[in-house]
């Protein structure tokens, strides 16, 4: 029996195991038990509807700008003893100030 071919989700071909764009891509400062939460079907559910509460990015907000969310930060990393799923322990970010954020804690 022949095994239907996986499509790449960047490429949007069927993949192939030499194509730079086929291969998955490591998260960096994310170990692997973090990057199988994140990927996790509960937590991009969860995450989706914190952003759909908070539509705006809490930095930016603080210092008077208006920048749509993007991402959900844990205020204390979960790799540094943060809860994953308390909300007391979310932030919403826009990609410029998460990144910051993150490149702080390295």
């Amino acid at each position: 029996m022949i095994k239907p071919l996986k499509i790449c989700s960047t490429c949007r071909k069927p993949k192939k195991p030499d194509c730079e764009q086929c291969k998955p891509k490591a998260f960096s400062g994310i170990n692997k038990d973090n990057y199988s939460f994140y990927n996790s079907t509960q937590w991009r559910k969860v995450s989706k509807g914190y952003r759909k509460r908070h539509p705006l990015c809490k930095h930016c907000e603080e210092i008077g700008r208006v920048t749509p969310s993007a991402v959900v930060d844990h205020i204390k990393p979960i790799d540094k003893g943060g809860d994953k799923w308390n909300s007391s322990n979310l932030q919403a970010l826009c990609h410029k100030c998460h990144n910051k954020k993150s490149a702080k804690s390295k």
